[in-house]
């Protein structure tokens, strides 16, 4: 009696294949995974330096509390491209690092755009610095080429704008 294994290696080779393509998608998986944590991480830093660097957000503001004033030319805030500037500011829910203070975030927004998301987010992933008399504004997206801000302080306020 002759038996036909044609049947039997479908069956093998079937199963090679399913877990090479599980393996592939595992590993494509991994990598997308690396490279958004570095990338984030990059963008991380780069709104720590926009904020709280010697020439940022905090600074500045610092500045024209101390008198100085406003700069006519505004604030290039070049990076991170794609994430916003936040004001978290009176009775609003708030980040953690902002709470019983008015402060300013630069974070990803939120999808979909709920206010208690995006506290998380500023929270997890983002860098939030307390300016106790902050003007609310709208939030800001950070364009690709950067957006430029006017800090000015009126009746002791600090008012942040798009220019």
């Amino acid at each position: 009696m002759i038996k036909d294994k044609r049947g039997f290696l479908l069956g093998e080779e079937t199963l090679k294949m399913v877990i090479a393509v599980i393996c592939i998608v595992f590993l494509v998986y991994l990598l997308v995974a690396v490279y958004l944590n570095v990338t984030g991480q990059q963008k991380l830093k780069e709104a720590q330096a926009i904020v709280n660097g010697e020439h940022g957000i905090i600074a500045e503001i610092n500045r024209l509390n101390l008198g100085g004033n406003y700069s006519a030319d505004g604030l290039v805030v070049p990076n991170p491209a794609d994430w916003y500037v936040f004001s978290f500011v009176g009775d609003d829910k708030k980040p953690n690092s902002c709470i019983q203070q008015n402060c300013i975030c630069i974070c990803e927004n939120a999808f979909p755009d709920l206010f208690d998301w995006q506290i998380k987010r500023c929270d997890e992933k983002g860098v939030c610095s307390n300016v106790g008399n902050l003007q609310k504004f709208e939030k800001m997206k950070i364009e690709k080429a950067g957006i430029i801000i006017s800090i000015n302080k009126v009746n002791e306020q600090i008012i942040i704008e798009k220019k």
